[in-house]
């Protein structure tokens, strides 16, 4: 199979690895590589990945410097400067907490009486109901706190020095199945937010032309059930 020499992209990752070597890292990825190897091989594109924080890729992918996201929710300023193609899926959104410390969740203000703060990743959509916790709650800097790093927040977790941390409910499943570090952690029943996520492509480094061969590629995905067999691995179809 020839690469076509005009679609070579960057892709954003999440390392939830133990170890920072490269190949230890893809190993314990999670859903977002296996949708993103997919797509690019099925469109013939070369690829890389790259391990970075969410806050600071978002930025990335406006100037070009990578040139696609996962699980990515459309807002009208990311708009701008991302193509949104998809949807890929529906994310959901829970509170993952230490197993000998559970929370009873009933609504969004218990979130706000938890010991110690929720870690949450900067420039991430939580929904409505925790963007009107973040904007109209006194103090809030001390009820949630901006974590990047997965080592760090697991690490703060196991701790006790944060109560819990917001992440994507079927990944964390797949986590703390899979990966030693995350087999001591406890998904929340409450929902935090729930709604279909997309794939970005930055408007600065992927072409219309490259876009519209992934979207080319995306539907191949699905006409031949690949997409339903990644979902499936991650207990989603």
């Amino acid at each position: 199979m020839r690469v076509n020499s005009e679609c070579n992209i960057v892709v954003r990752f999440e390392n939830f690895a133990r170890y920072r070597n490269q190949a230890d890292a893809l190993s314990w990825h999670g859903l977002d590589v296996d949708f993103a190897k997919a797509l690019l091989e099925e469109a013939n594109c070369s690829y890389r990945f790259v391990s970075l924080p969410w806050g600071r890729s978002i930025k990335m992918l406006e100037t070009g410097e990578i040139g696609m996201m996962l699980s990515m929710s459309p807002t009208k300023q990311r708009e701008r400067f991302a193509y949104f193609i998809g949807p890929q899926r529906n994310e959901t959104i829970v509170l993952v907490t230490y197993k000998s410390r559970p929370y009873t969740l009933k609504s969004y203000q218990d979130l706000l009486t938890l010991p110690a703060p929720i870690a949450i990743h900067r420039d991430a959509v939580y929904g409505p109901k925790v963007d009107a916790l973040l904007k109209n709650t006194p103090n809030i800097e001390e009820r949630f706190t901006v974590i990047t790093n997965n080592k760090l927040r697991i690490s703060m977790l196991k701790h006790g020095r944060i109560s819990g941390f917001f992440a994507e409910k079927y990944n964390m499943l797949y986590q703390s199945e899979n990966n030693p570090d995350y087999m001591q952690v406890e998904i929340n029943p409450f929902v935090i937010n729930r709604e279909p996520v997309y794939i970005a492509l930055s408007k600065q480094s992927v072409s219309p032309k490259t876009k519209a061969r992934l979207e080319r590629a995306l539907e191949r995905l699905k006409q031949t059930g690949k997409i339903r067999a990644i979902l499936k691995k991650y207990k989603l179809d």
